[in-house]
């Protein structure tokens, strides 16, 4: 396990913030008689995660000075793809801000951060996805050391699509290439989705169950589950919404969220499991990687209430309601524990 403060995962925290903001603006679309409140705390939780991002950043931009240590950790099979949460973490806030910055900076300002964000993101995400699918192809890792956290690289493209959608919107004349690189992170993201659940799966059944330490991470299929849907609905909404595909291609969207959704609850039910056995083993300690919970949670709830607005089905709304009281327990419980290990970890040095 890494020391604490150098844990790859840490910018996860950042991923849960920034998507718990995104759930609590989305949700004032629902209970309408409470939008301004619901709105002011959406407000709050994006500046609070544009903060963690600020003091974050530094312990993973001035990694690669050391570029030999820098290639042994992203090589390292169990902690290596989690250094992916940096730009995926960026991703996020480039949606948050797109979607709750309006109400902080105004809708033109919010969508300069947004995309400022977003190619900064993109880039990582693209490069930092390849420079780790090559160190795992030349390390000897065995099956056994899939876990995962191996979908974090290669599908935190998915994310892309959700933040470019408002830049459709507002920048219409732009839109038609706009729609097309969505659409080209969208496939990066979909087909290696794909390859590497299907690997994480032959794990599971192939090899001895994954190490406690490692169990949070049973979590992040939730995340390109709940996101396979969500994206592609944001993003043919905005494009119909400027005329570059029928209305009627909405219905992809809503089609693929209700597939994502139902990969998502069984895959929660299988990792419920897992996670009791763990626990009656004798648990986790905390550690960062325990924010691998809440952002897989707030994609899939994300996705469940769109779908509900989308099809105005009141059921599946309040599914979306029951989905965001999990995520805000799961992170304030982990909000929690994060404040009290970061205290004693600087009371002891």
């Amino acid at each position: 396990m890494p020391a604490l403060h150098r844990h790859p995962a840490w910018f996860g925290s950042v991923m849960g913030t920034a998507a718990l903001a995104l759930s609590v603006q989305q949700l004032a679309s629902v209970f309408t008689e409470a939008q301004d409140a619901l709105e002011i705390t959406g407000r709050v939780l994006l500046v609070s995660a544009s903060v963690l991002a600020a003091v974050l950043a530094p312990r993973y931009v001035t990694r690669p000075r050391d570029r030999a240590a820098l290639a042994h950790e992203i090589s390292d099979p169990a902690h290596g793809a989690m250094l992916a949460t940096f730009p995926a973490g960026l991703l996020v806030l480039a949606v948050a801000w797109g979607r709750v910055g309006e109400g902080l900076v105004g809708l033109d300002a919010a969508l300069v951060i947004s995309a400022v964000l977003v190619i900064a993101g993109a880039f990582m995400a693209i490069g930092m996805s390849v420079i780790w699918a090559s160190a795992q192809g030349r390390g000897d890792a065995d099956l056994a050391g899939v876990n995962g956290g191996w979908l974090i690289p290669p599908v935190m493209s998915l994310i892309v699509p959700l933040a470019l959608a408002p830049q459709l919107i507002a920048h219409p004349d732009q839109a038609a290439w706009l729609f097309v690189v969505a659409l080209g992170f969208y496939g990066v993201g979909f087909f290696l989705f794909v390859a590497l659940f299907a690997l994480l799966i032959a794990r599971l059944a192939l090899r001895p169950p994954i190490p406690h330490a490692m169990s949070p991470s049973l979590w992040i299929p939730l995340a390109p589950a709940g996101i396979l849907g969500l994206g592609l609905l944001r993003l043919t909404e905005a494009a119909a919404d400027v005329g570059l595909v029928p209305p009627e291609a909405v219905t992809i969207g809503i089609v693929v969220s209700g597939m994502g959704i139902g990969l998502g609850l069984w895959w929660a039910l299988f990792a419920m499991g897992d996670l009791l056995r763990v626990r009656r083993s004798g648990g986790v300690p905390f550690h960062p990687g325990w924010w691998g919970f809440v952002f897989p949670i707030a994609a899939m709830q994300l996705s469940i209430t769109a779908l509900g607005l989308a099809i105005d089905s009141g059921v599946v709304m309040a599914a979306g309601v029951i989905a965001f009281a999990i995520l805000l327990a799961v992170w304030a419980v982990i909000a929690v524990r994060t404040v009290a290990v970061t205290l004693r970890h600087r009371a002891h040095r």
